[in-house]
């Protein structure tokens, strides 16, 4: 018996369940979902079983109707607006309104241009017509208005460019010397031409250049646009928004490509690095993937891999970690971040990550949208990435020490 306990330590410790020093905590020591032993305040109880807050984060979710958490197997994604949705229970999966695989609330489906059908069915807005007779919503035109005749502009045949075969997305920006992003969008299904109908009219309105991809099914690569122009998240970005929300792929990502005159592509790397481990942190799936290849700063400055997890341009870098754009609020934050990072407020790893959880900065206020009550799994994911690509420890701080103590008596009392 004792040597069976023995065993289940020695591998909670091993796999990270349990820390080393477990028994000096006098914490209660419980059995997570898969057998591991770990301590009863890193983890979260979801439906009866027990989750290690950070190894198991993707296999529980929090159900904003119950106030508690539940397993993500059972969850769904319910949309409240363009940007906003939270999770539920799928059991409650009828409280919703349902179109091509996602969940709304009335308010979701007005906010996304959907609407609900005669039939009680929900199609896009710009899909259907609305009858003055039954004040309602039909897939075809109400008698006496319209022509019979077919429009061809209306027939989507999917054609797109092939890879790197489409034109050059253009530049923006007033001048070259300004600060610059760009977004190569990857995703799956049918492509998405946001209302435009061929890869031509979406180019000529939008400059967006949709190409296909070896390792999903389509990508769409955006012009280069003025890093702080009010006008990408109020006026570019809506215009392709259909894509943006389009179905995601397994294997997709979000390149992020940035700029800032008269800084190399090597002295931007630099100047940006403070930023990277936490930037990083958010993503550390894709850091495991053979075409987002985690490094340490030393062989991402020597190698010139494309799959590396950023890529040196001459001019510019290529941020390939952040995972899937799943919507509009997943590429504005990711947005606000980059403006964030080339202001560089904080010129240091340590100073980045004591700012990032502290809700009176701008960067702990961004930080806190997406990660409010997971900011002890975030600041763990970013310590180990500093420690593995940017030969940093940041563990042996006092003022990191005093941040996770203060985040584990913070979820404490919650």
């Amino acid at each position: 018996m004792e040597q069976s306990l023995l065993s289940l330590v020695r591998s909670a410790i091993k796999h990270g369940y349990l820390p080393c020093n477990w028994h000096k905590t006098k914490e209660q020591i419980i059995e997570t979902y898969n057998g591991n032993l770990s301590l009863i305040t890193i983890c979260v109880e979801a439906e009866g079983a027990w989750f290690h807050e950070e190894l198991d984060n993707e296999k529980y979710v929090y159900d904003q109707n119950c106030k508690c958490y539940i397993r993500e197997e059972n969850s769904i994604i319910i949309f409240t607006s363009r940007y906003d949705c939270y999770y539920a229970h799928k059991d409650y999966v009828n409280n919703y309104y349902q179109f091509n695989g996602n969940h709304y609330t009335l308010e979701g489906l007005a906010d996304n241009d959907l609407v609900v059908m005669v039939d009680d069915t929900i199609a896009r807005q710009e899909d259907v017509y609305y009858w003055d007779a039954d004040d309602g919503y039909h897939f075809e035109p109400e008698p006496g208005t319209l022509s019979d005749e077919e429009d061809e502009d209306n027939e989507n045949d999917f054609d797109i460019w092939e890879y790197h075969d489409g034109p050059c997305p253009p530049d923006y920006r007033v001048t070259s010397n300004d600060p610059g992003i760009g977004f190569e969008i990857e995703k799956g299904g049918n492509p998405a031409f946001c209302g435009r109908f061929t890869k031509e009219r979406l180019y000529d309105k939008t400059g967006c250049v949709m190409e296909e991809d070896g390792t999903v099914d389509w990508e769409l690569k955006t012009p280069i646009y003025p890093l702080f122009s009010q006008d990408i998240e109020h006026l570019w970005l809506p215009e392709i928004e259909e894509a943006i929300n389009a179905t995601n792929h397994e294997n997709a990502g979000g390149h992020i490509h940035l700029s800032k005159y008269p800084k190399t592509g090597a002295q931007l790397f630099d100047f940006c690095r403070p930023y990277f481990p936490l930037f990083m942190a958010m993503y550390p799936k894709r850091l495991e993937t053979d075409y987002c290849i985690g490094k340490t700063e030393s062989k991402l400055k020597l190698d010139a891999d494309k799959h590396q997890a950023i890529k040196i341009w001459h001019d510019r870098i290529e941020l390939r970690f952040p995972a899937k754009v799943h919507n509009m609020k997943a590429i504005l934050f990711r947005l606000k971040f980059c403006r964030l990072m080339i202001e560089r407020e904080y010129n240091n790893i340590l100073s980045v990550t004591l700012a990032a959880f502290d809700p009176d900065t701008r960067l702990g206020a961004l930080v806190a949208e997406v990660y409010a009550g997971k900011e002890s799994m975030l600041l763990n994911r970013l310590i180990e990435v500093t420690r593995k690509y940017f030969n940093t420890v940041l563990d042996n701080e006092k003022d990191v020490h005093s941040l996770l103590h203060n985040l584990k008596k913070k979820k404490q009392c919650a």
